[in-house]
């Protein structure tokens, strides 16, 4: 069986690759055994879907990422202070 550390590893790596036959059988036979890592792992997948929807919503325009003139001026002002 792997370690948890070795499991947190391919669960990393399954965000940005395809896993081998291999690596997915050993991720999934320490699942099964581990409730910590499998807590990391729906962890894991939450946090990638939740930057796929925030992604997708910038593509669509959705999100309001502009300033309102009080933030601005709160921000200059905070800025000035460390300044001095």
């Amino acid at each position: 069986m792997i370690s948890c550390h070795e499991a947190a590893y391919l669960i990393a790596k399954r965000q940005e690759d395809k896993l081998t036959f291999i690596e997915r059988a050993k991720l999934a036979f320490h699942l099964i055994h581990c409730k910590q890592c499998r807590r990391f792992n729906k962890q894991t997948r939450q946090v990638a879907k939740a930057i796929k929807n925030m992604n997708e919503k910038m593509r669509n325009n959705s999100v309001n990422l502009k300033l309102t003139e009080e933030q601005k001026k709160r921000i200059e002002e905070a800025m000035r202070k460390d300044g001095k």
